[in-house]
């Protein structure tokens, strides 16, 4: 049963229609036409470079022989055909995988498989017909009803980012391995390559501004850049093929030529490339006559465009799945809202450790494993997804949460770690091989059998009496909080020390701490203190402490001796006064400075002697991660995001609908099961 106050027995849920989450869906719902008319003032440009290009190009077209540039796409073997399809359906193997990790990144809730089924469709048709930012939005749209118009054009133009940047350091080493006689090459590809190292520190080590911004991974990265790898070699590779193979001409030289090709046909933003793809050819492949060349670009075409449309066009066509969502292991995302849903709220109350109430933040999703279970709080933080503490339900199997852990971890492009678990939780991690550190050590009180007795209270007796002298009245908060003190002192707090830190430590929110016990201590009938605990059936967690200048030494040490009481009258069995970090010694040199760091912004050494002047128990919690390597890049994400600001609240533009925002045609209808 609920530890409850007779004041405050339920916590009053906020209103249905002014709490209710808004979802990706609102804003485009309003602004539809804004969306038609955006894509449409895009393909301006492309129009009018194809009626450009045709023009400049009318007398040279003019004066090729038609007829040697069929035969000599006639005259490739079959050999060369089977070999072109092939390296074609490589390359768009990786293309597909482009809407994947984007999905990933962009958390859309979309599921791999029809992640990659739009990919495929959108790209190979948008390239044959060309006007990609229209296309391929529609193409999505279609296929993935879940999503808005407005998220399939964000999505569309966020792929065909991920591939100028993934084609852009290709071509730059590209053009640093061949060395070829244009300097002004060079000093791009020098630049490309600078401008990825600039954005890859970012992500490793962000500036403070950037921290809670969700940067893509190094796995992110380079997961698109060897994508964009496989998918153009072999690209170039499906052309190659269709040389003639008298034609003097390597490898080497045809994948770089088309390298560069694609890139001026991207540049010139004419459906396919056509015109500037097919001069840039001309003019880096001088060996190879026009005719010949231009034959070879015409059934490369077809193997590489024709082929995919059309294939393509089946699956538009048949249109999209009963339903697109993930039900592989996934983070779930709760509302802006403290209050949980009915469901996790008495998942979390009967949650092993009451940090599990950290999920009311918005640093913390849910980690839910196939079965739609809620395993685990989780956060994705640079280059890591970190589980915080052990599993939330009290008979959850560790071998299980670890293994969804690593699933979601994978298919994020992160590396799994788990931080603040207790001793099961790590010797599981450590039999799988897993590498484990020491990383907190939690104070814990039994209340039914605490007392201020003994000598290792004496200072916390001492302090007290200063309570009392300075005539300090403390009270428990009932269901009518005094919030606009309660703005008062967490702002002085904020302003005396330059802020608050997050991620495993609370910040103060109206409706975060309405969901905790408050103890308030006043001093004529003034506010100066508070502390608020996280509740579970079977423990209180200390959360926020917070007081003003003017609050004598003891006021938050009373509080606490409050809440002790007040446990001890609810049936409460443990009181947890939180963790502080472990002050041993590391054998690892980096995880050493790492924690000297940590241990200097914390304040560690006074936490610990506020601590243990209640005379606790302590209880050693842990760092796991598959190896050293991922250790030390959690240990320095955890610390990165604990000393960022908190993060404003913010939707998710791109979620997915649970259900489809548009009506959707099939073009056969499907037998309903049973």
């Amino acid at each position: 049963m609920r530890h409850t106050h007779p004041d405050r027995d339920l916590i009053t849920p906020p209103d249905p229609v002014s709490a209710a989450p808004s979802r990706g869906t609102d804003k485009p719902a309003a602004g539809t036409g804004v969306v038609w008319s955006e894509l449409l003032r895009k393909q301006l440009v492309p129009l009018a470079m194809v009626v450009g290009m045709g023009w400049f190009f009318w007398d040279h077209a003019a004066a090729l022989d038609l007829g040697a540039i069929r035969a000599s796409a006639a005259d490739i073997a079959p050999v060369n055909w089977a070999l072109a399809v092939l390296f074609a359906a490589v390359s768009f193997w990786a293309v597909g995988r482009y809407d994947a990790v984007l999905h990933a990144q962009l958390d859309t809730g979309i599921s791999r498989t029809a992640a990659r089924r739009s990919g495929i469709a959108a790209i190979g048709l948008s390239q044959f017909l060309g006007f990609g930012a229209l296309t391929g939005s529609l193409i999505r749209w279609r296929l993935l009803p879940e999503l808005s118009l407005w998220q399939s054009l964000r999505l569309s133009g966020a792929v065909a980012l991920s591939f100028l940047a993934g084609w852009a350091m290709v071509a730059a080493l590209a053009v640093l391995v061949l060395q070829p006689d244009l300097p002004w090459m060079k000093t791009l590809a020098t630049l490309a390559i600078v401008l990825a190292a600039g954005m890859a520190a970012i992500s490793v080590y962000p500036p403070a501004p950037l921290v809670r911004l969700p940067w893509p991974s190094l796995r992110t990265m380079a997961t698109v850049v060897g994508l964009a790898g496989i998918d153009t070699v072999f690209a170039g590779a499906t052309f190659f093929v269709l040389l003639p193979p008298e034609v003097a001409v390597s490898v080497a030289q045809a994948i770089s030529a088309y390298l560069f090709a694609l890139g001026a046909g991207l540049v010139g933003s004419t459906p396919g490339g056509v015109g500037p793809f097919e001069a840039t050819l001309a003019h880096l492949l001088p060996a190879v006559p026009l005719e010949v060349l231009l034959g070879s670009v015409l059934a490369f075409r077809a193997v590489y465009y024709l082929l995919p449309a059309a294939l393509s066009a089946v699956i538009v066509a048949l249109g999209p799945r009963r339903c697109n969502l993930a039900t592989e292991p996934r983070l779930s995302r709760t509302s802006h809202s403290p209050f949980l849903p009915p469901e996790l709220e008495r998942q979390v109350f009967f949650a092993p450790r009451a940090e599990a109430n950290l999920l009311r933040t918005r640093d913390f999703s849910v980690l839910r494993d196939d079965t739609n279970a809620a395993i685990a709080l989780a956060a994705p933080i640079g280059q890591s997804l970190v589980m915080l503490s052990d599993p939330l339900p009290r008979s959850g199997c560790p071998e299980a949460a670890r293994d969804v852990l690593t699933r979601t971890a994978r298919d994020r492009f992160r590396m799994p770690a788990i931080y603040k678990c207790g001793r099961r939780m790590a010797a599981c991690a450590r039999r799988a091989g897993w590498a484990v550190i020491p990383t907190a050590e939690e104070a814990w009180i039994t209340p039914g059998s605490f007392t201020l007795d003994g000598a290792n209270r004496r200072q916390l007796r001492r302090v007290l009496r200063k309570v009392q002298e300075a005539e300090i009245a403390t009270c428990e908060g009932g269901r009518v909080l005094p919030l606009d003190d309660m703005d008062r002192v967490a702002q002085d707090w904020k302003d005396a020390r330059g802020g608050e830190r997050g991620f495993s430590m609370g910040t103060y929110d109206r409706d975060y701490v309405s969901c905790q016990r408050v103890f308030l201590a006043y001093r004529r009938d003034r506010l100066v203190a508070f502390v608020t605990f996280h509740e579970t059936r079977a423990e209180m967690t200390l959360d926020l402490m917070r007081q003003t200048a003017d609050a004598p030494d003891g006021t938050i040490q009373q509080l606490i001796l409050d809440a002790i009481d007040a446990a001890k009258a609810y049936g409460c069995p443990r009181v947890s006064l939180a963790a502080v970090p472990w002050s041993g010694t590391d054998t690892n040199p980096l995880l050493g400075r790492l924690r000297t760091k940590m241990l200097a912004k914390s304040g560690a050494a006074g936490l610990r002697r506020f601590k243990s002047a209640f005379g606790p128990e302590w209880e050693v919690l842990y760092l796991a991660a598959p190896s050293r390597l991922a250790l030390s890049v959690a240990a320095m994400d955890i610390l990165r995001r604990i000393t960022a600001p908190p993060r404003k609240p913010a939707t998710n533009p791109m979620k997915a609908s649970r259900f489809a925002t548009h009506p959707v045609w099939h073009a056969f209808k499907r037998k309903r099961p049973g």
